[in-house]
């Protein structure tokens, strides 16, 4: 009955350009023609690289891409990272426990988005210990130096290896001659919210090009009443009250260029002042948390012969984390008259190489060969507690002033390691001038669980003019992180050596159609079967991490778009998904079977823009054991306006996100404790005002 029903929602959006779009103008009252001869061709027809490592136009990559371009992210008034992937066909964003942005991608979830490869310029930035990109580094990284955005939504193993499990995503900079000059952006605006950027770059006579960014950000968030929490009842509880969430970021990124020589760079400081509900789902006014996180990366691409081509690549990263963490308030349990304190410090750096060869074997046939080897090294672990974390819960041990316990109750291994060696290969094989197929492997092999093999293939086939067909298969993994391995001490959970990667299988069908010379159809059939998911054994205590979960997912994406100018586009996202446990068929828990995006930029005169997005999910189910109500379906309005030349090289934005200030609501996940019953409470209207200036 599912299925019949997604049919026919399918069926009914396919017919909507013909009842909703066949009347539309463009905004200057002038011939559609005039405006369709101004390189619409080059406004629509997008190339990506992240499929096959090098451009590619979209609707011809053997894989289901999005690409959204730097006018579009500065069109829509994107805060950060996290706006624009909310927009993504697939993609959902909610908040955890900590404030932090958590990402849904095809009816799969997680705390830490650890199952999302996220990359700058190819640099992956998912190497810290707890795998993700998207938590730590990622939640808030800045829009204004992009130049654009690609995401593969899929299995990506194949060819980038651990944690391309759900989706990869791969922000690109822009180069030198990009920026062509200094730019200045500030903005200010709700919640005492401050943001600037300062960019620049040069190409110089000697062939030498610099570019670089400088970025602050900082907000105190909105005041969020949390009516009750884990220890309501308590006599030490402090709800009511507001949850407490301050966020500061700071951001430097560089990029020299010179022969075949490429350096980048980045430094990232992002200091958090409270953990919004809390540590142990209890509202708590002291906790801070700071983490560094920085990477140099050097290229060198050589084009040996005609079809022979090179690319060497040296990198190492750093990560650092310090935190304070009050993880119950002052007075609990009639103990700690300064809370129950306990602070986890860890560093932790990575440095590998990658060597890739580019071959033409004959016209129509590009291989591609790479071998790499990664290092990654945990040290300078420390834990300095108020109790003692063995002997908690029931009643905590106080042990008086905060002190050093990493002799005797540290939190993680001190001197963890993990070594990785890896080949790729991957073939290109034009058939026919309409018949593209792709197929390649990737085998690693890392020092704690052995070796991992993960294959791909893709055929797109162009069977008539604007009508293109993607078959596509991918194997992808997951591999434990440092927590899941080595957590110890815990009250909680601990880690487990013998947990082994998680595994997914990915059965995709896209169909892409050009409507008209400016309308653009995708709809994409997708089947996820996850095995080996890692989670916690409840049966002990503490909690151990195993391999325990399986998964599959099926659903259908629609994307319909129309484009007339620069200026003046739509586009209409729609995704149907049947996210189920595999071996009881029970419905997952948290994920909406539907969620809707609708976006329009609208042109008012040459420079003014206006740009709407309506983002609608519908209603998401409990666990099982939760006796709660589904939570309800909402949906949000952002607006963005920019007046591009306000005055010469000036220009000045206004963005309200949640315009229309929607009172809605992201799951406590609790299940059945219901820690905090009456769920987390999002932000209200955010308005932003923006200046930015070239010189």
């Amino acid at each position: 009955m599912r299925r019949r029903s997604t049919i026919c929602i399918v069926l009914f959006l396919l017919c909507l350009p013909a009842l909703s779009f066949a009347a539309t103008q463009p905004v200057e009252q002038v011939p559609l023609e005039r405006l369709l001869a101004m390189n619409l061709e080059q406004l629509i027809e997008v190339n990506v690289s992240l499929a096959t490592k090098r451009q590619i136009p979209v609707r011809k990559a053997p894989a289901i891409a999005t690409v959204i371009t730097a006018a579009e992210i500065r069109n829509m008034g994107a805060r950060d990272l996290t706006d624009v992937l909310a927009l993504v066909p697939g993609f959902s964003r909610s908040i955890t426990e900590f404030g932090s942005s958590m990402f849904e991608v095809r009816g799969t979830t997680t705390q830490l988005s650890e199952k999302i490869l996220l990359m700058v310029d190819g640099h992956p930035l998912n190497r810290n210990f707890v795998g993700s990109g998207l938590y730590y580094v990622g939640n808030d990284l800045p829009v204004d130096n992009i130049r654009q955005i690609e995401v593969i939504r899929g299995p990506g193993s194949a060819l980038y290896g651990a944690n391309a499990f759900l989706a990869t995503v791969n922000v690109i900079t822009r180069d030198a001659g990009q920026i062509n000059g200094v730019e200045i952006n500030a903005a200010g605006g709700s919640f005492d919210t401050r943001k600037a950027n300062l960019s620049g770059g040069r190409v110089f006579a000697n062939g030498l090009e610099l570019s670089g960014s400088l970025d602050y950000y900082k907000t105190n968030g909105e005041d969020q009443l949390i009516e009750k929490d884990a220890i309501s009842a308590t006599p030490w509880s402090t709800t009511p009250g507001n949850a407490d969430y301050v966020t500061e970021r700071s951001d430097m990124f560089v990029k020299a260029a010179w022969g075949g020589f490429t350096f980048r760079g980045q430094y990232t400081a992002k200091r958090a002042h409270g953990l919004y509900i809390g540590m142990a789902y209890a509202l708590t006014d002291d906790s801070a948390e700071l983490a560094k996180n920085y990477w140099g990366e050097l290229t060198y691409n050589r084009k040996m012969t005609d079809k022979l081509a090179s690319m060497v690549k040296l990198y190492y990263d750093r990560y650092e984390q310090e935190a304070i963490i009050e993880v119950e308030p002052e007075g609990v349990f009639g103990l700690f008259p300064e809370g129950m304190i306990g602070s986890p410090f860890l560093k932790d750096k990575t440095h590998g190489a990658e060597l890739q060869l580019d071959y033409d074997l004959s016209a129509a046939n590009h291989l591609i060969f790479g071998a790499a080897h990664e290092r990654m090294n945990q040290f300078d672990v420390r834990a300095y507690n108020n109790f003692d974390p063995r002997v908690f819960p029931p009643v905590p041990i106080d042990l008086g002033p905060v002190q050093d316990i990493s002799a005797w109750a540290n939190w993680q291994q001190e001197g963890a390691a993990r070594e990785i060696q890896a080949f790729y290969l991957q073939d290109e094989w034009k058939i026919k001038d309409n018949l593209n197929l792709t197929a390649g492997v990737r085998y690693d092999h890392y020092s704690e669980f052995g070796a991992t093999t993960n294959p791909r293939a893709a055929l797109v086939w162009g069977f008539l003019q604007n009508v293109d067909l993607k078959l596509l298969y991918g194997r992808a993994f997951r591999a434990p992180n440092f927590v899941e391995l080595y957590n110890k001490n815990n009250p909680v959970n601990i880690g487990n050596p013998a947990v082994k990667p998680e595994i997914i299988e990915t059965y995709e069908a896209g169909l892409g159609m050009r409507l008209a010379r400016s309308f653009t159809l995708d709809v994409n059939y997708f089947y996820n079967k996850i095995d080996d998911l890692i989670a916690w054994d409840a049966s002990t205590s503490p909690a151990v991490h195993v391999n325990a979960g399986r998964q599959k997912v099926e659903g259908v994406e629609l994307a319909l778009a129309g484009r007339y100018t620069v200026d003046n586009y739509w586009k209409l996202a729609y995704i149907y998904q049947d996210p189920r446990e595999e071996i009881t068929g029970a419905r997952l828990p948290n994920v909406p079977y539907q969620r809707a995006a609708f976006s329009v930029n609208y042109g008012l005169t040459r420079d003014l823009i206006l740009h709407t997005d309506i983002l609608w999910t519908g209603k998401r189910p409990r666990e099982a054991a939760d006796p709660r109500p589904e939570m309800p379906a909402y949906a949000t309005v952002d607006l963005a306006m920019i007046h591009r030349n306000f005055v010469k090289n000036m220009e000045i934005s206004l963005s309200a996100h949640n315009l229309l200030n929607k009172k809605y609501r992201d799951p406590d996940r609790s299940g059945a404790a219901q820690l905090i019953p009456n769920d987390f409470p999002r932000d209200g209207m955010v308005a932003m005002l923006g200046v930015r200036y070239k010189f």
